[in-house]
């Protein structure tokens, strides 16, 4: 089903600056009636992605459009991208922390929003990069009693591997199933984790209190039982921080994840496609990566 192209915007400007105003646009500088928004959910499973830090409103549309492409989802729910203000406006260090803010003030914004709009859907599922899995958190935090997310996938997610069992343990209850896709390469993380909370008044490493990325460790055990146990990726695949949303991806068809990684799968036996086509004018050569993040999501969704 061609659904156009749907946007929650938060922002308040293109680049940079505050949380603003609720808009539902379609990604081309055209606003949209929210009823008409509430009217499309209706009958639908329903998912909401959203970009990370350091994106720009450009950014953030170029990259979510560009994931949609390669989730290969059968029936195809109706995708809507989520748009807040995460790009860097002072140091990274500072400006890391500060963006946890904002993300929490778009994520209440949001909540309330899908709280009030969302009752028809057949179901509400919520994907994340980076910092957005802070804004989608707190936006299921304001889901009314009684309310359930069917899933929950985070990539590369720029929070505490503790996050789900503590500060958010409220959102997790609400949520059937997570999962959660990590990386020890992730080297943004690594410097974030502990640097970025250094400068929020920790002391030093080893304090009980400095923890690892979620989005680099992995869940810290033992996990909620809903999170759905997903070896970390492979060393070997270099999988970046910002390798899962991209504005540049393989062209065509992705070969489809044929194994679905289960707990206690040992990493060398996640799917990493045999043979990608990759065009002579790419030269990025890790541009099949967000094919493969958008393709496991595609294999978690309809199951879980």
């Amino acid at each position: 089903m061609n659904d156009g192209s749907w946007f929650i915007d938060l922002r308040a400007w293109s680049h940079g600056g505050p949380v603003g105003t609720l808009k539902v646009t379609d990604g081309n500088g055209n606003f949209l009636d929210p009823a008409r928004l509430s009217r499309a959910v209706a009958g639908r499973d329903v998912l909401l992605m959203t970009h990370g830090f350091e994106n720009n409103r450009p950014e953030g549309i170029a990259k979510l459009n560009e994931w949609k492409k390669h989730l290969k989802i059968d029936p195809m729910p109706l995708y809507i991208g989520v748009l807040w203000p995460g790009d860097c406006i002072i140091p990274m260090a500072l400006d890391y922390i500060w963006e946890g803010s904002e993300a929490e003030k778009s994520g209440t914004m949001l909540g309330e929003f899908v709280d009030r709009n969302f009752d028809g859907a057949a179901s509400i599922s919520f994907g994340s990069h980076s910092l957005g899995v802070r804004v989608m958190l707190q936006a299921i935090r304001q889901l009314g009693k009684g309310k359930t997310v069917r899933h929950l996938f985070t990539l590369a997610a720029a929070i505490e591997d503790d996050t789900l069992s503590r500060e958010f343990q409220d959102s997790a209850r609400k949520i059937k199933h997570i999962s959660v896709i990590y990386s020890y390469r992730d080297h943004v993380l690594a410097m974030a984790y502990p640097a970025g909370n250094l400068v929020g008044g920790l002391i030093e490493r080893g304090d009980p209190n400095l923890k690892a990325a979620l989005g680099r460790s992995g869940p810290l055990a033992p996990a909620p039982g809903n999170v759905i146990g997903n070896p970390r990726l492979p060393d070997s695949w270099d999988y970046g921080h910002s390798d899962y949303l991209t504005k540049e991806t393989v062209n065509g068809d992705f070969p489809p994840t044929v194994t679905i990684p289960i707990p206690g799968m040992p990493e060398s036996n996640l799917p990493k496609p045999a043979v990608v086509p990759i065009p002579e004018t790419l030269t990025n050569t890790n541009a099949w990566k967000p094919c493969w993040s958008a393709d496991f999501a595609a294999t978690r969704l309809p199951l879980y």
